[in-house]
């Protein structure tokens, strides 16, 4: 696909190859000339003002350029929501790089008590746009119509993937806890008379039993065959109030760790004070990364904690590849509008960079314990997500916690909601 850009830039070009490139699979190859382009045959997409002869037009409306301070305009028909319109038509590139820079990110003040951007303050979510992958859908939109004026160009179609991902917040339920936390666990228990629990604690600590939080890992290896990719993600920090982890010195931990690397890809969850401390955070994944014995190339926040853009750039002083942070903790839905991993625009350097954005769909915890669902509920919603990921042939990306798919005592429904779900989802 030739493509010529009235007004080039690296924004431009940004959006053009993540659409035509990565989401159709078009090799591109961009013309200045606008004489060359002209005289050239074959395939050729213009983006600027005034359309060019022979070439499919996509109008430049300005805002790729100059990103508005507010809120986008919005044009609605019927079920379809538009971005920057010019006349009848749309500048489908200004409003996918719109979502993708995070701009309404960066700009908006509203925090939790976190000090998380809530879901309700983004555009994406007040506008509707994070209920289904729009980004695609504009991309399909846009390369349905290059198939039907050059029929038979080479697109690709297949790009659908299902990633698991599994938060480690604990590896452990029992080993690599402090004993002086056992003792008080287990006093609590005498009181209580929960007598098969107390059994449970002490017979895992001695040995005796196998830790149930690490049925999660066994649950996922035994469903290779319907997933595509899996990635652990490894919290390397306990002992605070929002750090639960066993204490990553401990040789249960170290071949927990060990143990799981084997049979999936392992990524670092850095600890809750990380999105303010970059040390730490490089101390955790040096941390993991000796245990692993493996380059560890992936990071996802603890409760999805990051600042931007700091927190991506410490990402890739790290090392960092790909960061998982992009996703919800109290719905489902697409944050930046998006189901395709895309390449991190640092607005501020006004440069595209090689760290790789990995946006999720669901959320485990999220539908439990902030939309209040049950299993049936739960299977339900993220078969609906899935459904909408694989029209566009997105990566349906799913976040699952160690203590949900361990099954362990409260969470026993939770492996046959992981299996329905991934029954689903394979190819």
């Amino acid at each position: 696909m030739l493509v010529h850009i009235e007004h080039p830039g690296p924004r431009a070009r940004y959006a053009v190859q993540h659409v035509l490139g990565r989401i159709l699979g078009l090799e591109v190859r961009y013309v200045d000339d606008l004489d060359g382009f002209q005289s050239a045959t074959g395939p050729k997409l213009s983006y600027g003002r005034q359309p060019v002869a022979g070439a499919y037009h996509v109008p430049w409306s300005g805002a790729i350029d100059t990103l508005p301070n507010g809120d986008p305009p919005v044009q609605r028909v019927g079920d379809r929501t538009g971005l920057f319109h010019v006349d009848e038509a749309e500048d489908v590139f200004a409003g996918i790089f719109h979502l993708l820079s995070l701009v309404d990110e960066i700009r908006c003040r509203e925090r939790d008590a976190h000090g998380r951007t809530p879901a309700e303050a983004l555009f994406t979510v007040r506008s509707g746009i994070a209920d289904r992958p729009w980004v695609e859908e504009k991309a399909m939109e846009l390369g349905d119509e290059l198939e039907r004026r050059w029929p038979g160009i080479p697109r690709r179609k297949g790009g659908y993937m299902n990633v698991v991902t599994v938060d480690m917040d604990n590896i452990l339920r029992y080993t690599g806890r402090p004993f002086g936390r056992a003792i008080g666990a287990s006093v609590k228990e005498l009181v209580r008379g929960e007598w098969s629990a107390l059994r449970e604690r002490w017979g895992t600590r001695s040995g005796r039993r196998g830790d149930p939080f690490l049925r999660s890992v066994e649950l996922v290896d035994a469903h290779r065959g319907m997933i595509d990719r899996t990635i652990l993600f490894f919290l390397m920090r306990g002992g605070t109030a929002y750090d639960h982890a066993a204490a990553a010195d401990h040789p249960a931990t170290r071949e927990a760790i060990v143990r799981a690397a084997a049979c999936a890809e392992v990524g670092v969850h850095p600890s809750y004070i990380t999105r303010d401390d970059q040390v730490r955070m490089r101390a955790e994944k040096d941390a993991l990364e000796h245990i692993a014995g493996r380059p560890v190339r992936a990071s996802r926040q603890h409760f999805l904690r990051w600042r931007l853009p700091t927190t991506l750039r410490w990402a890739i002083d790290a090392g960092m590849t790909e960061e998982h942070s992009l996703g919800f903790t109290d719905r489902v839905g697409f944050r930046a509008g998006t189901c395709t991993p895309f390449p991190w625009y640092d607005l501020e350097q006004e440069r595209g960079t090689a760290l790789m954005l990995v946006p999720f769909a669901v959320m485990d915890s999220a539908l439990v314990e902030r939309k209040h669902l049950g299993p049936e509920e739960v299977v339900r919603t993220m078969q609906v997500m899935n459904d909408r990921v694989r029209r566009v042939h997105g990566h349906f990306v799913s976040v699952w916690h160690d203590r949900y798919l361990s099954g362990h005592r409260e969470f026993a429904a939770w492996p046959e909601v992981f299996e329905q779900v991934m029954a689903h989802a394979a190819r």
